[in-house]
């Protein structure tokens, strides 16, 4: 049975989908700019672009956020601090925090228990803890860890490193990495030798080195 739960945040506890969406649109309508969906799928996908290269180790966070809005901006013509519009757009990010179906409820159960539950999530330390704060589920963490913090990025051993250092009693064969990304949060899990379960919201079957799939988060309680 495990007993140590390491629990990415986005897309797997809150609807981060949702959050990046508002929080898009109200930064492009914040500098009186008429919005499109089109923006947002080239923004998605210049953003997941820059991501795999922060996992991939071949650039900086800092060079990711401050510059991912300037190079979007430079797509339309359209001269805009990188910088500056990435303030806008996390501020707006952290006022988002709609819960994963089942998320809540879980995450109680879980502890009622007595397993220890952790948050492992690559991103930006203040955002993450602000949304978790707002969704009510903050407390029902023993610790957090998030890679703005840590130090590195999932699926880096480092980063995994450190959250087995900083856990109490803590036992490989008891613990487990719960995500829905394969590149960061499956692939880290077997970087570091420990098990995984895949958070696959969709019904299609994906190629996985995952130990366990679920298509319900409130499936943890089964383990």
């Amino acid at each position: 049975m495990y007993r140590i739960f390491l629990l990415d945040i986005d897309n797997t506890l809150l609807d981060f989908d949702a959050a990046e969406e508002q929080g898009f649109i109200k930064m492009i309508q914040s500098y009186d700019l008429e919005y499109n969906d089109e923006m947002l799928s080239q923004y998605k996908k210049m953003n997941r672009h820059l991501w795999d290269l922060l996992e991939q180790g071949k650039i900086g966070r800092e060079e990711l956020l401050n510059t991912r809005f300037h190079e979007f901006f430079r797509l339309y013509d359209t001269e805009i601090s990188g910088e500056e519009a990435e303030g806008r757009y996390r501020e707006h990010l952290g006022n988002n925090s709609d819960l994963i179906p089942g998320a809540k409820e879980t995450l109680i159960k879980l502890k009622q228990m007595g397993k220890q539950l952790y948050t492992a999530s690559n991103g930006v330390y203040s955002t993450q803890i602000q949304r978790l704060k707002n969704a009510g589920i903050y407390h029902l963490f023993d610790g957090m860890f998030i890679s703005e913090q840590v130090g590195y990025e999932k699926p880096s051993l480092y980063f995994f490193q450190h959250c087995f250092n900083n856990i109490q009693n803590f036992e490989k064969d008891k613990a487990i990495m719960v995500g829905d990304s394969l590149s960061s949060d499956i692939q880290g899990a077997v970087n570091a030798g420990i098990d995984s379960c895949l958070f696959n919201r969709s019904l299609e079957t994906l190629p996985t080195g995952a130990t366990h799939t679920i298509h319900d988060i409130s499936q943890l309680l089964n383990f």
